[in-house]
């Protein structure tokens, strides 16, 4: 009976560390969050498996690299809230009639050291150094460090993976050992990273409206005053988001007595990437909880007659292909009805919403919210879709 016992004890024991054991193994096979699919990763070429090579090769290096003190006081310059800047190009860097050689003097130096001992990959082997600036390369920080714990030390540096902008391999020591890690977005929310990026995507041609204003009793100037945007619109490695603002609005030609829709220039908004982070997390204190300030002229013309038109914003990406349009009208005067049109227009990128708003019922509202509107600055707060906001000043030129 008493070894009945034992072995009856002995084999709940044995269950108990199979089970035990069993979800250990478990643990261990699912090295990504529970959440997290499968990233599309798409063929590369054989010149973009030699950049992502030297990517990885020059994000080793740089990992060794700011375990120095003295380098990590230099990179505070792109780290630090309330940065100027985000990036630092290795060719300006490399450059001495730059001038960056004297802030990151420390950095620079260790840079040319360790890649003096080191060939590119490719055909065409050079020093890494020179590789990396010819091709345009640079250092990016997504996020300042008031945005980690004070203290934190665990820096990662990773490369741009080249065939997929969400997630790639980096480099982190913890102690005196240099591991490996997945960095991506989510890793992103408990430790710093520094990128190393290749050379920017060639963007469209745009530019802001810059016409004069035409004489009226009044012309108003209305600007894109502060705009949020709460979505990565994409992956951690496609850096600053580059949001895109077009009006739509009508012409009448008095001849023919006909309305037609138009799209204005196209502006462009290079919005930081903490920024969108902060409008995410819904943060109010960093990064003005996402609101970033261009004070960018949006509309010169600004005439009441002129009754109907509309606002696109998209976020930029040449792989992408849309075609979207919106109602617009024209009031010619007091006793004529108003004449409507369609304005449509193509654009490469993320679609952020466009509305279509009449002048006067925006004049009205600008600084007088309605009961659910939400104001920032004294201006109302204006939507294009449930994650993009903006404020739109006004004022009277003539």
């Amino acid at each position: 009976m008493f070894n009945k016992k034992i072995n009856s004890t002995m084999k709940k024991l044995v269950n108990v560390i199979a089970v035990s054991l069993l979800l250990a193994a478990c643990e261990k096979d699912q090295s990504l969050p529970s959440d997290q699919v499968a990233v599309a990763k798409r063929a590369l070429s054989a010149s973009e498996e030699i950049l992502k090579a030297n990517l990885d090769q020059t994000a080793s290096i740089v990992a060794d690299i700011i375990q120095d003190e003295t380098v990590l006081s230099e990179l505070t310059l792109i780290s630090r809230e309330g940065r100027e800047f985000f990036s630092l190009p290795f060719r300006d860097l490399f450059d001495e009639s730059k001038g960056l050689g004297a802030q990151f003097s420390t950095f620079r130096k260790r840079l040319l050291e360790e890649f003096g001992s080191v060939t590119s990959k490719g055909p065409d082997q050079a020093i890494l150094a020179e590789y990396l600036a010819n091709n345009d390369c640079y250092l990016y920080c997504p996020y300042p460090s008031c945005f980690y714990p004070r203290g934190t030390r665990a820096y990662t540096v990773a490369a741009h993976p080249i065939d997929n902008d969400e997630e790639n391999i980096g480099y982190r020591y913890e102690g005196k050992k240099k591991i490996e890690v997945l960095v991506n977005e989510r890793y992103t929310d408990r430790y710093q990273v520094f990128l190393i990026m290749p050379k920017d995507e060639d963007k469209e041609d745009s530019k802001g409206l810059s016409s004069s204003p035409s004489k009226g009793d009044p012309v108003y100037e209305v600007r894109v005053g502060k705009i949020r945007c709460a979505d990565y619109c994409g992956g951690l490695f496609e850096g600053t988001l580059e949001l895109r603002v077009t009006r739509g609005y009508p012409t009448f030609d008095a001849s023919t007595e006909a309305t037609k829709g138009n799209f204005t220039n196209v502006i462009p908004i290079d919005y930081p990437r903490d920024y969108a982070k902060a409008a995410k997390n819904n943060w109010t204190i960093y990064c003005d909880g996402g609101w970033f300030t261009q004070n960018i002229i949006w509309d010169s013309n600004w005439k009441i007659e002129k009754v109907q038109q509309c606002i696109l914003v998209y976020e930029y990406d040449k792989q992408k292909e849309v075609s979207v349009g919106a109602t617009v009208g024209y009031k010619p005067d007091e006793l004529s009805s108003t004449v409507t049109a369609t304005a449509k227009t193509t654009y490469s990128g993320d679609f952020l919403g466009i509305s279509e708003w009449d002048r006067q019922w925006f004049y009205a509202t600008n600084t007088n919210p309605g009961p659910y509107d939400e104001r920032k600055d004294g201006w109302t707060v204006r939507r294009t879709c449930a994650v993009l906001k903006l404020t739109t000043p006004a004022r009277t030129i003539n």
